[in-house]
């Protein structure tokens, strides 16, 4: 055996046989000098197989071999030695192992061995390593896989058993829960679930779940949250942290949970005056918690008081005890007692600190509330008289434009006015250019016409025979009295209206109105 006497398997040894080409006596050689190192043993016959080619050419060119002294010169004893060792007593530095010559001919016909140097077997070693480290991982991929189902899994599986814990520390008895997590517990056991050590969170729900279980349901209020995370949870509360390390193997363990932490007189006490969390010094939260230099804990069982700082969070050690001392409920409820009356002005002054940041904060709201009410007070007064300038701007703009429409009306009516006086004067001028001679009062054919205006005025006109009724309307266009644009005439009985258009031309004989007649002038406006 070439190293410590041990003794490299069949598997290893075909497989190194495969991959360097080499007889089983070579191969078991330097795997026992690797001692079962693969990759190194595959080095060794790499570089074996290269020095086995030096040696054929000095052979073959009569260089002589050097001794050993000058190929390993002298390291003082006690010195390091190459790769981190220690030289070995007697001055010299011991050569590596070399496995016996490979064989890298054919033997001859005189039986010895004919050496060809050629680096075929060192290039097939070396040019097979990364496709064998390539299917390796390729083999590990599937495992990589079902781990993590596995994982995901498991972690579902845990996740689902702990809900039902709390839904069944609500709606079942205590009895029937107690059972149940004794089961579950045995089942954890013989099946190693559980053995990953779950985050701090997780190792305080372990850690109060197998208290109930073995000890029921009368203990401290434990929190089911990592040791820092209590701290918060006190600090906010404005109490002490009551802090019990677990340590299940130490032989008054049992007796204490069952005769002092399950006592009425201290858990009612330790429920109403402390926050409480408990951890297994088995389980890495804990046992952090137990290695503070202020916490001490060389024996147990061990509680402490903790506080936490409200300005830079650091914990700070009240009390603590541990053994003997508190081996009865009542030197427990004393010292903690004692604890509470020397040391709970620390929560008055943390008490006092955070009631004085807290009114200072709600100060700065206040004035920042008040400040920002009166922003928007102001906002609000700006704008209602925003909103009434618009409105005064819109009513003046709705003035001028009433205003504006109203002179333009104005101007229109005049306008049309003046233009409708023009036009019955042009009219007049017309009708009175165009009036015939009034006829002699009871002339042969003639017509005495009575007409009555609308003002109530009566005018008698006599017409010349063969006179047309529009020698009528000419007269009344005439008169200065008529100062409407479009009229009619109509006579009263029996009830006719002549209109210029479609009687005009007429004679009045034809209209029947000789000798007489009496007609009103009627305007159509």
């Amino acid at each position: 055996m070439a190293d410590g006497g041990y003794v490299p398997d069949d598997l290893a040894v075909n497989r190194l046989q495969m991959v360097a080409h080499c007889d089983e006596a070579q191969a078991r050689f330097l795997l026992e000098a690797a001692r079962g190192n693969m990759d190194l043993a595959l080095q060794m016959a790499i570089e074996n197989s290269d020095a086995y080619g030096e040696h054929g050419a000095q052979a073959e060119h009569g260089i002589p071999q050097h001794a050993g002294a000058q190929l390993y010169p002298q390291i003082p004893v006690g010195q390091p030695g190459v790769g981190g060792g220690t030289a070995f007593d007697g001055g010299l530095l011991p050569p590596r192992p070399r496995a016996p010559m490979m064989s890298r001919g054919v033997v001859g016909s005189g039986g010895g061995a004919a050496v060809a140097a050629t680096g075929g077997a060192a290039a097939a070693g070396t040019a097979l390593v990364a496709p064998l480290s390539l299917l390796s991982f390729f083999l590990r991929v599937p495992l990589l896989a079902l781990g993590f189902g596995f994982r995901m899994m498991r972690f579902t599986v845990i996740n689902g058993v702990h809900a039902a814990a709390i839904v069944g520390d609500r709606v079942l008895p205590a009895r029937v829960m107690r059972a149940a997590r004794s089961v579950a517990a045995v089942i954890a056991a013989g099946t190693g679930v559980g053995r990953e050590e779950p985050d701090p969170t997780g190792q305080a729900t372990n850690f109060v779940a197998a208290f109930k279980a073995a000890y029921g349901d009368r203990h401290p209020r434990w929190q089911e949250s990592g040791w820092r995370v209590a701290c918060q949870q006190a600090r906010r509360e404005f109490k002490f942290l009551f802090v019990y390390l677990h340590s299940p193997e130490h032989e008054d363990t049992d007796v204490f949970c069952r005769t002092v932490l399950t006592c009425p007189d201290v858990v009612d006490y330790i429920n109403a005056n402390f926050v409480s969390w408990g951890g297994d010094v088995t389980a890495s939260d804990a046992f952090v918690l137990s290695q503070q230099t202020q916490m001490a804990a060389t024996r147990f069982p061990y509680v402490a008081l903790l506080s936490m700082a409200p300005a830079d969070n650091r914990v700070q050690l009240v009390a603590s005890a541990s053994g003997p001392s508190i081996e009865d409920p009542q030197l427990l409820l004393t010292l903690l007692r004692g604890a509470v009356a020397n040391f709970g002005a620390l929560l008055a002054v943390q008490r006092a600190d955070i009631e004085e940041r807290e009114h200072a904060r709600r100060l700065v709201e206040e004035q920042d509330a008040e400040y920002e009410a009166s922003l928007a007070a102001d906002r609000r007064r700006e704008a209602e008289r925003a909103e009434e300038r618009r409105r005064q701007e819109e009513e003046e703009q709705r003035r001028a434009e009433e205003e504006r429409r109203a002179r333009e009306a104005a101007a229109a009516e005049a306008a049309r006015l003046a233009d409708a006086a023009a036009a019955v004067e042009r009219r007049r001028q017309g009708a009175r250019a165009a009036l015939l001679p009034e006829a002699p009062a009871g002339s042969e054919g003639s017509a005495a016409i009575r007409l009555r205006l609308p003002d109530g005025t009566n005018i008698a006109r006599c017409f010349p025979k063969g006179a047309t009724l529009q020698a009528v309307f000419d007269f009344v266009d005439s008169l200065d009295a008529t100062s409407y644009t479009r009229y009619h005439l109509a006579a009263s009985y029996p009830r006719r209206v002549f209109l210029r258009a479609a009687h005009g031309p007429a004679s009045l004989q034809e209209l029947q109105l000789i000798p007489q007649a009496a007609l009103f002038v009627q305007p159509d406006e």
